[in-house]
């Protein structure tokens, strides 16, 4: 009797097994079709032809795949040249973040001084500030840019920086650009976990601060500052505020949306709906560098986020 309700039991245990597995799978799938399916239409809208857009029972498939709104972007768009100066800025700006947001990092968590906390709280706030709200105070600080009024001084004057890419450098190497509260948070919590006997250590053997932050913390830093660094560019790639306000005579990947669909509207073919698929098109040309990006460095960008002390 007692082996039947054994055997019973390890039946109804093993169905519960097999039913919770089965709702996981279904809701995995479903999920992911969620999340997944308008970015699956985007990349199929990149292969329609015009007459899979005249045809109603084409849907997700083409049924005359064609290369020509790749050409289109890359003609008309300028993808090229919007390529060049997105990486180029992106890699300068995500170089200058990660160095200066690991310096402000190490210095809020292993140094005491009064203010410390202030200074913390002051950088974790400006996660939240939207950007928007300081359009005007940044255009007109580069527009008329005065070091302290030093120029004015000497003569020179008010310099214009904007049309360049001096503005996005300077907030950079200042930790005041894209997202840099949350690299500064981010490094401080991963310095709070490093024992600072190491510190102590490298100032016994003759290092300076200085030299104890290139000698010791950097290496020991170099899971997060991989993170920092493929989120920083990852951002300053797709971002449309700084580049709008700073260089909006400089051509970057995410302007040559409006540019490809004003064109497509009024010098290709079938209005609004080759409009969208132009549209469409430049959408994925846009991420897919990021998408290779994040493929080749997800290891590292996992690890780091897993040692930064955010996380349990």
């Amino acid at each position: 009797m007692k082996e039947k309700t054994v055997s019973n039991r390890k039946r109804r245990f093993f169905s519960s097994e097999i039913l919770w597995a089965i709702f996981r799978f279904v809701l995995l799938v479903g999920l992911s079709y969620v999340i997944l399916s308008p970015f699956l239409k985007k990349i199929s809208m990149m292969f329609m032809s015009p007459a899979d857009l005249r045809n109603p029972t084409v849907w997700m498939v083409p049924q005359e795949p064609t290369l020509d709104n790749i050409r289109r972007v890359i003609r008309y768009g300028g993808y090229l040249p919007a390529f060049l100066h997105s990486l180029i800025i992106s890699t300068l700006c995500a170089v200058l973040q990660t160095f200066t947001c690991c310096m402000a990092g190490y210095g809020l968590a292993k140094f005491k001084f009064k203010g410390n906390t202030f200074l913390f709280i002051m950088a974790v706030f400006t996660i939240v500030i939207p950007p928007q709200t300081l359009y005007l105070a940044l255009y007109t600080r580069f527009r008329y840019f005065d070091f302290f009024h030093l120029l004015a001084l000497l003569g020179i004057g008010p310099v214009k920086l904007v049309e360049t890419v001096l503005p996005s450098t300077l907030l950079s190497a200042t930790a005041l650009g894209l997202k840099n509260g949350l690299y500064i948070f981010v490094m401080r919590q991963f310095f709070k976990g490093v024992p600072q006997e190491l510190n102590e250590a490298a100032w016994v053997d003759g290092c300076n601060p200085i030299a104890a932050f290139f000698r010791i913390m950097l290496p020991v830093a170099k899971p997060m500052l991989i993170s920092i660094f493929l989120l920083s560019f990852a951002w300053q790639w797709t971002d449309t505020f700084y580049s709008g306000l700073f260089n909006r005579s400089m051509l970057v990947l995410p302007m040559i949306l409006t540019k490809v669909t004003a064109i497509a509207a009024e010098s290709i073919s079938n209005g609004t709906m080759m409009s969208s698929v132009m549209q469409n098109t430049a959408v994925v040309m846009i991420i897919l560098p990021l998408f290779l990006f994040y493929l080749v460095f997800q290891r590292k960008l996992i690890q780091g986020i897993e040692r930064s002390g955010i996380v349990g």
